[in-house]
């Protein structure tokens, strides 16, 4: 890690944390929010302004958390022998993806099917797989709501590499990342890890370039100029997630969270940026008991037909949730972190390691 990204440790905190809660926005509004919109009698407005909100966060929230956490790899990737870095970033991710895509699938299944009778979604995952066959089938695909892991350790994997070879494997990035977007890759899966890679490579090799460009001086008034023409450009041709898009943005989220830190305390939430893990691996299952219980109690005591009850789920429904959801996995996370509990959320081998060094 350079000097540079070391001064700004508390920004990219910041950054992590906002991009954690968005993506327990996301699983919020899709699809359990956006089904309940159809019903509403009354809030139809502020319900449009978070369907919005969210679809509008799609050029930020990914490739700004896979652009950090390719800067926060930079070292290991570029620097570090292979038997400091194998365990701690491939293995370790891979362990974490399976154990909690299988604790996922056990009690998503438990909770929808157990329960409820049904699924919060008629999506294609792997916490709703039919078999155990299918599950594994779709983790392999990255068709999972722990995928995040899964591409990081596959990102780091390809980017170290062929690190030797920057201009291939960025080419390479490039091409799929136009595929994913043309929607020419099948599967949600496929296609994130295609779409993103190119991010993570950003942050991994060109990070010190984008924080330069993301800070307020006359000379970044050119690449400023080219980025937004460029994004224009693909936006008119269809292309509204189109990587220079996402690349403003995420310059412009770099020079929002370095001003926030600036000027606000924001301990709260670089705190849930140093904790992004716990929060990312649990939100989905209290997302799917929270979720598809407060709407199946909505619908079958016909709620929504009270104009009150329609407004007041249409304005607070997306935040309660996301509080309550990241609060509860924490919770648990607090109680769960605790001798070899600590297994779920780091390999055994490392955590072997972590007792024999104290």
């Amino acid at each position: 890690m350079t000097m540079t990204t070391k001064k700004e440790i508390p920004w990219v905190n910041t950054l992590k944390g906002g991009c954690i809660l968005l993506v327990v926005l996301y699983h919020v509004m899709l699809p359990g929010y956006a089904d309940t919109a159809s019903l509403l009698t009354a809030g139809q407005l502020p319900a449009k302004l978070w369907l919005a909100f969210n679809q509008h966060l799609s050029p930020l929230r990914m490739p700004a958390f896979f652009f950090v956490s390719g800067m926060l790899a930079a070292n290991a990737i570029l620097n570090r022998p292979w038997k400091q870095v194998f365990t701690s970033r491939v293995t370790n991710l891979f362990y974490l993806y399976f154990l909690w895509g299988a604790i996922q699938w056990l009690m998503i299944n438990g909770v929808s099917q157990g329960i409820m009778g049904e699924h919060l979604s008629d999506n294609i995952n792997a916490a709703w797989a039919d078999s155990p066959w299918q599950f594994l089938k779709l983790m392999l695909l990255a068709m999972s709501s722990s995928w995040y892991l899964y591409a990081l350790a596959l990102f780091f994997l390809f980017a170290r590499l062929f690190r030797q070879q920057k201009p291939l494997i960025l080419l390479v990035a490039v091409v799929l990342n136009y595929a994913a977007v043309s929607n020419i890759i099948p599967g949600w899966g496929p296609e994130s890890l295609s779409q993103y890679f190119i991010f993570f490579l950003f942050g991994a090799f060109y990070s010190e370039l984008l924080i330069r460009w993301s800070e307020w001086r006359r000379d970044n008034l050119l690449p400023w100029a080219l980025l937004t023409v460029l994004a224009a450009g693909h936006s008119l041709l269809g292309l509204q997630q189109s990587l220079f898009l996402c690349v403003l943005a995420i310059l412009f989220c770099i020079a929002f969270c370095r001003w926030l830190n600036q000027t606000f305390s924001m301990r709260w939430l670089n705190w849930v940026g140093k904790n992004t893990l716990q929060i990312y691996v649990l939100h989905r299952i209290f997302i799917e008991f929270f979720g598809l219980s407060a709407i199946l109690f909505a619908v079958s005591h016909q709620l929504f037909a009270s104009p009150s009850f329609s407004l007041l789920w249409a304005v607070g429904f997306p935040l309660l949730m996301v509080l309550l959801c990241v609060g509860c996995s924490v919770a648990v996370w607090t109680l769960l972190n605790r001798g070899w509990g600590q297994s779920l959320f780091i390999y055994p081998k490392l955590l072997r390691m972590k007792f024999d060094a104290r």
